[in-house]
């Protein structure tokens, strides 16, 4: 059977004339997309090899990919925001000397790179497409949230595995890009809007959120996907209030009730899905009942192609779509029989499964366990409270105390002690002391990396 690429995936979802790609500086076509692919400043020799993609431009990461894929051996997704030493260990691992960029400064000494300095994007008629027909591996890095971050190959068949192609019409959803595009999230954000339809919208990475979201709110972004910490952040900016959403997906934590109450109430119109994927198992299954975890039902009858079961409190997954080794080792994350485990902790509460936390990001408190996402779910659920960190702080009697920081609601104020006190005796209702942390205080904001996610860490 012919493999089909990507360009001819989203030629046949897309009208030529149609707009795939927006921005506040114009919109692009596939035609115009695969006119400035033809024009990659790569030989024939780089093109089809393994090409590492280091691009902060999503608009030229958007290019590229549709231009290579059919058509590469492999490709590497790279962030420029990738600390340099981690950079430099993940080209090694790749193994390819054909770097893309365009920021040759934010690569490391000693990696050659081939520049891509054009800023301007063709809007003529690309030539007649040829597909290259190869079986391109799409390589990530995986987040490195609990260590060093490693490689992992997804075929397009993988990526696109739940995503439905849609045919020329107006009715698709038009997704807003807030992921860092050369990660497993963002890289599902973009397919979904290119081949559902509607098209994706690029506002610019570097901005401030507000200003994101103003860029989501003029290009007409009717579907956005964001980590529940993104989405927190995005609910206090005023241009939120102007969105007009159909779909609200949140994935990449866990998303608590608080966070998807409040989606519920201010997208009233909208859809709300929580997804569970990563970059090993891949895209796995999405919740769409508005409630925290997913139903008990899913371990028997889980959704299409895939399967999960429970090993020792922890979920695994089975994706058969899914590649089961890490590039560049030839060790797997895969068991033998196929199951992956994801490391994340859950619990049977009769027709439900709830998620605990990481395993390897619990904080050891005399001997006993204590998940930081626990504890952060709780103080969210007070009403003063915006955003929380929870994180393990070093005791020479304990081996780790637990301890948090909050940004209220309303931004900071000038006497913090009330609400920590308030917020200590809020723990202590429901908690068992060794749970109630011991240090809390209020932050103007919580750091997070470029997944969306809260950065975690003891201190």
């Amino acid at each position: 059977m012919k493999r089909t690429s990507l360009a001819e995936l989203v030629a046949a979802a897309n009208a030529p004339v149609s707009p795939i790609l927006f921005m506040d500086t114009g919109s692009w076509t596939i035609h115009a997309l695969r006119a400035t692919g033809e024009r990659l400043p790569l030989s024939h020799e780089q093109r089809s090899g393994d090409v590492v993609l280091h691009l902060a431009s999503p608009l030229k990461l958007a290019t590229a990919l549709i231009a290579l894929d059919g058509t590469a051996n492999r490709i590497l997704l790279l962030s420029p925001a990738t600390p340099l030493h981690v950079t430099r260990s993940l080209v090694a691992s790749f193994e390819s000397s054909t770097v893309l960029t365009d920021e040759p400064d934010r690569l490391p000494p000693g990696v050659q790179a081939v520049p891509w300095t054009d800023n301007g994007l063709l809007q003529e008629p690309a030539d007649p497409f040829q597909s290259g027909g190869r079986d391109t591996l799409w390589t990530f890095a995986t987040s490195g949230t609990t260590g060093t971050p490693k490689l992992v190959a997804h075929r397009l068949a993988s990526l696109t595995r739940t995503i439905k192609v849609a045919g020329f019409g107006p009715n698709g959803w038009r997704w807003g890009m807030l992921f860092d595009m050369a990660r497993f999230a963002g890289i599902q954000v973009f397919l979904q809007g290119v081949l559902g339809g509607g098209g994706v919208v690029l506002p610019n990475p570097t901005a401030p959120l507000g200003e994101q979201v103003g860029t989501l709110v003029r290009q007409n972004c009717s579907a956005v996907s964001a980590t529940p910490t993104m989405w927190r952040k995005l609910l206090m900016t005023t241009e939120s209030n102007l969105l007009q959403l159909r779909q609200v997906t949140l994935g990449g934590e866990i998303a608590d009730n608080s966070v998807l109450s409040a989606l519920a109430a201010r997208f009233r119109n909208a859809r709300i899905v929580h997804i569970y994927a990563s970059t090993e198992a891949g895209a796995a299954f999405s919740v769409v009942d508005g409630q925290a975890g997913f139903p008990a039902s899913y371990l028997d009858d889980p959704p299409r192609g895939i399967r999960l079961r429970l090993f020792d409190r922890r979920l695994a997954v089975h994706n058969e779509a899914v590649l089961p080794e890490y590039v560049g080792e030839g060790s797997r994350f895969a068991e033998e029989d196929g199951f992956i485990d994801t490391g994340d902790v859950v619990e049977r509460m009769g027709d439900r499964i709830y998620f605990r936390g990481r395993e390897n990001g619990a904080i050891n408190v005399g001997g006993n366990k204590v998940f930081p996402e626990e504890v952060e779910q709780l103080l969210l659920a007070h009403p003063l409270v915006a955003s929380a960190r929870v994180y393990a702080k070093a005791s020479p009697i304990t081996g780790q105390l637990v301890a948090a920081e909050i940004v209220q609601v309303g931004g900071p104020i000038d006497d913090s002690q009330p609400l920590v006190a308030d917020l200590r005796a809020w723990c202590r209702e429901t908690l068992p002391p060794w749970q109630v942390p011991v240090f809390i205080k209020v932050v103007e904001h919580l750091a997070i990396n470029p997944g969306g996610k809260i950065v975690r860490g003891s201190s």
